[in-house]
């Protein structure tokens, strides 16, 4: 006879978990009490199997409108609304209906399961199993670790989870585990950079989608719900009172108003007919051949000056390298574009006004503006009107498009030039103002900030938490392996900056120099003697 799963919560979640238990062999039974979701969630459930080829599945699922007085479901799944005098109740009955070795777990993305394990006989049983939506489609399962959760427990539910084809990350019992934690920052410090004018939603999306991000921060609230983002945002809050977590005026003014993203036609964008068109910044033409009229110096040294220099040589006839500030001197005075990338986490201040000086005010100073301050340094030049910040992360190769500042110092000629410049990279520019961290610094270097605590809080793994952002989140990268392609210094330079600017609450987190220690590979284990070679 198949093991029996019980799923309390017939709503998209809650379907969606019976149809994968299903899928997997499950007899499953699903409890719904509301006519209406109950209509809805069959629907589903047949317009899911048609589209997976197999409507004998249904054939395992049993839909019932109580938990019944005795059941002999092995696994218990609560998935009703996030509430929690009503999953309180829907464990306390599930705990009188099945038996004392029953598993009892709860699909909640934000509530403590401590507080549901207290409530019922035998807490050893009770843990966390949060499905991401759609669970059909979704990888990632969280299984999260109460304090009294058994080790046995533990060991059924990552079997269970592997039985239905997911990947089971451990997250400990704390606010947002580990997916809805660690991807706070992604909408937090986007909704800062809004409200301070760093840019529109259309170019701070298409931003972190050049980044490697599937979608931006703003078309993800319109999708997930402003309302529901939110909801997650305060509950993390209130459990942790950390105010780099805090809720964002903006948004709740905008709940408030009903602007909730699709679901009513209007958030951050306005959707006609469900739909919207996405903004895309413009790729300058590309030249014909390497230019052969700019003379370009790259100064620095590590990956990016590497990739950079590389990407420049490609497209430039005349370029020269110079890895080493003891060597200013040997900077052509013919140079018409200097590109600096010092070390990635130091200011460069000094060094451009030393060049300011002796090159002419037709020269095109680049200077990354993660590391510098800007304004300080535009206020040291002689032609600060050619001074030029930029901002490029990580891997130059992987970042579709460049941050350029639009400074009150810079003139247009040199924008248009630097958009130039880039275009020739084959890279797209988007003009953004100077704030510490512009936009894909100080909302990434948040993001890998908040991975490195949670991994210091024990949360989870760096393996679990890169694991659980990829596959929860679908980042491009696990954020602790982002973080060591970017550097650890240098996102501490960009939140050192970042906190100076908007408080202690967003400074780095001690830890962030274990990025930059270099990983040594895993011994290979010596294979047994064989009897012969005995």
């Amino acid at each position: 006879m198949a093991e029996r799963l019980m799923v309390a919560g017939g709503g998209t979640m809650g379907a969606g978990i019976a149809l994968v238990a299903a899928l997997a062999g499950y007899e499953v039974e699903i409890v719904e009490p509301q006519s209406a979701s109950r209509e809805r969630g069959l629907d589903y459930l047949a317009r899911e199997a048609e589209r997976g080829g197999d409507r004998s599945v249904l054939s395992r699922i049993r839909w019932m409108d109580a938990i019944p007085s005795h059941a002999e479901a092995a696994l218990a799944i609560e998935a009703v609304p996030e509430r929690f005098e009503l999953k309180r109740d829907v464990f306390i009955a599930l705990a009188r209906a099945l038996s004392s070795d029953a598993l009892l777990a709860t699909n909640t993305s934000s509530l403590a399961v401590a507080d549901l394990a207290d409530v019922v006989p035998h807490p050893q049983r009770v843990l966390g199993l949060h499905f991401f939506n759609p669970p059909t489609r979704m990888q990632l399962v969280e299984v999260v670790r109460a304090p009294l959760t058994g080790d046995a427990a533990l060991e059924r539910a990552f079997d269970a989870v592997a039985r239905m084809g997911k990947t089971a990350v451990l997250a400990a019992d704390t606010p947002g585990f580990i997916v809805n934690r660690v991807a706070r920052p992604y909408y937090l410090q986007a909704l800062r950079a809004l409200e301070r004018g760093v840019a529109s939603a259309d170019e701070l999306d298409a931003l972190a989608r050049a980044a490697g991000f599937r979608m931006g921060p703003f078309e993800l609230m319109d999708l997930i719900g402003l309302d529901v983002n939110l909801a997650t945002t305060e509950s993390i809050f209130a459990r942790t009172q950390a105010q780099r977590l805090a809720p964002v005026e903006l948004q709740r003014r905008m709940v408030a108003q009903g602007m909730l993203g699709r679901k009513t036609g209007a958030g951050f964008y306005a959707y006609s007919d469900g739909k919207r068109e996405r903004f895309e910044p413009a790729l300058e033409p590309v030249q014909a051949g390497p230019n052969a009229q700019e003379s370009v110096v790259i100064l620095g040294y590590g990956g990016l000056a590497d990739e950079l220099a590389e990407s420049i040589e490609a497209s430039y006839a005349h370029v020269a390298r110079i890895e080493n500030d003891e060597l200013l001197q040997e900077v052509s005075r013919d140079a018409t574009i200097l590109v600096d990338v010092g070390d990635g986490a130091s200011d460069r201040g000094d060094v451009i006004a030393e060049l300011d000086a002796v090159l002419g005010p037709e020269t095109l100073l680049f200077v990354d503006a993660y590391a510098t301050d800007l304004d300080a340094c535009a206020r040291r030049l002689r032609h600060p009107g050619r001074l030029i910040g930029y901002g490029i992360l990580g891997s130059f190769g992987a970042q579709r498009a460049v941050e350029i500042v639009d400074s009150e110092a810079v003139s247009d000629d040199a924008l248009e030039l630097a958009q130039e410049f880039f275009g020739n990279l084959g890279k797209s520019a988007v003009l953004v103002e100077d704030l510490p961290g512009l936009f894909l610094g100080r909302t990434l270097g948040s993001i890998v900030n908040e991975a490195m605590i949670a991994v210091h809080e024990r949360v989870a793994s760096p393996e679990d938490v890169d694991a659980a952002l990829r596959l929860g989140a679908n980042y491009p990268d696990g954020p602790i392996q982002w973080g060591r392609e970017i550097g650890g210094a240098r996102v501490t330079r960009i939140l050192k900056r970042l906190a100076q600017a908007e408080g202690e609450a967003f400074a780095p987190h001690r830890s962030l120099w274990v990025l930059d220690v270099e990983e040594t590979p895993e011994p290979e284990e010596t294979p047994e003697p064989t009897e012969a070679a005995q």
